[in-house]
């Protein structure tokens, strides 16, 4: 009975090394992705070239970013969420609709909110009307790692920014043309306070996969020391 328990901790312990490290080359992964963003921002933020206009603007495998201006009006009515985490912060990336001046339905990721101001009622301020100018990043496509859950259309949550999902959810206007680009917003002067768009500055935003990796790692280090202790002991007191 006794060898029994010993097999079934040594399965239990070979499944949860398999599942850490597994989380830890993850994080490598994620490092390696994130590093790439990271310098594509700063490349696109640095770039001193004229902006161009998003209809004429398409991302390459060059060039995960470019700086585009557009003009219309936001459709609040539809806003939809994409979960996010600023710092230690839950909240959400509110991507709104755009009803262009030259009639496209372009998805805008305004910037982050806390958990608090998801309503749009606790943040009156940040409902702007009438015709505005963005000035934002066009990207490619995102793509969901291994890890990310399921989109929840039916719900308005979101965890990776499936572009043709998110028409899909949308009531388009009649006499617009959908675009399956979305546009991240950079702050402006006398923008309002929130959504919080994207840091100006790529350093300030965070890369710590690699602290996240090692973490993983140690505690497949650990749970092996440990099971080889128990199972050195467990084989002693057979003796």
């Amino acid at each position: 009975m006794r060898g029994l328990k010993l097999y079934g901790l040594l399965l239990f312990s070979i499944v949860g090394v398999v599942i850490l490290l597994a989380l830890g080359f993850w994080q490598l992964e994620r490092r390696e992705w994130k590093q790439e963003l990271l310098a594509g921002l700063q490349h696109a933020l640095s770039d001193t070239s004229p902006l161009r206009e998003f209809r004429d603007a398409e991302p390459d495998q060059e060039q995960n970013f470019i700086r585009v201006r557009l003009k219309g009006e936001f459709d609040h009515a539809q806003e939809r969420y994409l979960f996010a985490v600023a710092g230690r912060e839950p909240g959400w990336q509110v991507i709104t609709p755009l009803k262009s001046v030259d009639r496209r339905l372009v998805l805008v990721n305004r910037g982050f909110i806390p958990e608090r101001l998801k309503q749009p009622g606790s943040r009156r301020e940040s409902l702007i009307q009438g015709e505005v100018e963005i000035i934002g990043l066009l990207r490619r496509q995102a793509q969901p790692g291994p890890f990310t859950p399921a989109n929840q259309p039916e719900r308005n949550i979101w965890y990776w920014a499936d572009a043709s999902a998110l028409l899909d959810s949308l009531a388009i206007p009649r006499g617009f043309l959908p675009s399956s680009r979305i546009v991240e917003a950079l702050p402006q002067p006398g923008a309002p306070e929130w959504p919080k768009p994207r840091p100006p500055d790529p350093r300030a935003i965070p890369n710590n996969h690699l602290q996240y990796a090692f973490t993983w790692f140690a505690l497949a280090g650990v749970l092996v020391i440990i099971t080889f202790l128990v199972l050195r002991s467990g084989r002693r007191g057979a003796l």
